[in-house]
């Protein structure tokens, strides 16, 4: 039983937290350290949830004695607890939680959004899709479908524009809710938001769109351009890149550039590109403004080959000149440089790299 000096103190609200604290510095836990206070105080000296409040307010980093519990408010939820026990409690969920219920627990509330928010995300693989009333994000095959389009905005920014994240492929797929891809670009625009990517999905039947999120991605990171489609799609689009590459090379308006980012055609150092068909002519025109870029370090147009004699003289009289010891490589003199192009020309596709002549 507590001595009268003792009941004296704890009815101070200010000593009965020091005695707290002293058993709080302890490092034990809360349960063994509410067993140890009333050994020392009394078995009925301080009900558990008393002990427990200013328990959670050190583990919490706040050490203000001075509070008055009469501020408290009349009901304490699971929000109210200190962020490192709400992380113990959702590790308790499973070995993937913070991939599996990350969106789950940011719309709980501001405290459970800024807990998932702050996980660094494991997330390889993004596939975005926007119809009118439906939005669907694919995170590593799970798939999170939406019908608000603010909140489908909301989940992927908060995945997108944490500096850490590193994503392996990116697919854009079908856009048809213009609304929802002008909103997702002005959002990364004022966050000056740029995505490490390593391989880029894209389909020519929607470059269009696909071309508006080039600028956002951090042009050293992407390894390889993936592109896929018809034969015509395929061959605007390229027309399109190498337009870009002059405009760059030429030196746009500086106002321009900045009410109209362009993606940098270093982004397309590294291209595959794969055909349902691909005639000698769209081949050599292909190949041709693939020969202007200076950027281009490796391209593969991946597609059966019919005539592949008669496509070689047509890269010949481009100026590429075939090797005596490989009939099926040419080489193309890069303007300004040692360096040459190697063509090699196969039935199954073409390739093309950048190669030093010392090689």
């Amino acid at each position: 039983m507590a001595s009268k000096l003792e009941e004296a103190c704890l009815k101070d609200p200010k000593i009965r937290g020091h005695i707290v604290f002293y058993e709080f510095r302890s490092g034990l836990p809360i349960f063994q350290c509410y067993k140890n206070f009333c050994a020392r105080m009394g078995p009925n000296s301080l009900d558990f949830p008393d002990f427990e409040f200013w328990w959670m307010r050190f583990s919490a980093g706040n050490f203000d004695l001075d509070y008055d519990r009469s501020q408290d408010p009349k009901c304490r939820t699971i929000t109210d607890l200190p962020m490192h026990i709400i992380e113990k409690i959702c590790e308790k969920l499973g070995k993937n939680y913070q991939k599996k219920y990350r969106f789950t627990l940011r719309n709980v509330c501001k405290s459970f959004r800024s807990l998932a928010d702050s996980w660094v995300p494991k997330f390889e693989n993004l596939a975005i899709e926007a119809f009118s009333n439906l939005f669907t994000l694919d995170f590593d095959g799970q798939y999170f479908q939406y019908s608000d389009e603010n909140k489908a905005l909301n989940d992927l920014k908060s995945v997108i524009a944490h500096p850490e994240h590193k994503l392996t492929n990116l697919d854009i797929g079908e856009i048809t809710n213009q609304q929802f891809l002008d909103k997702l670009l002005l959002e990364m625009e004022s966050l000056k938001l740029k995505i490490h990517i390593e391989n880029v999905h894209l389909n020519s039947d929607n470059w269009k769109d696909q071309m508006r999120l080039l600028p956002f991605y951090q042009a050293e990171t992407v390894k390889m351009v993936y592109i896929e489609g018809w034969q015509e799609r395929n061959s605007e689009f390229i027309d399109e890149i190498c337009k870009i590459d002059q405009e760059e090379r030429a030196g746009d308006d500086q106002i321009e550039k900045i009410e109209n980012p362009k993606p940098k055609s270093i982004l397309f150092s590294r291209v595959e590109i794969s055909f349902d068909f691909l005639s000698n002519k769209e081949a050599t025109k292909i190949i041709k403004n693939f020969l202007k870029l200076p950027n281009l370090k490796y391209c593969h147009l991946k597609a059966e080959l019919r005539n592949i004699v008669q496509l070689k003289k047509n890269i010949q009289r481009l100026g590429a000149n075939i090797q005596t010891d490989r009939l099926d490589i040419l080489h193309y003199p890069i303007q300004n440089s040692n360096d040459v192009f190697e063509i090699q020309i196969q039935l199954d596709g073409i390739r093309i790299k950048q190669k030093s002549v010392e090689d």
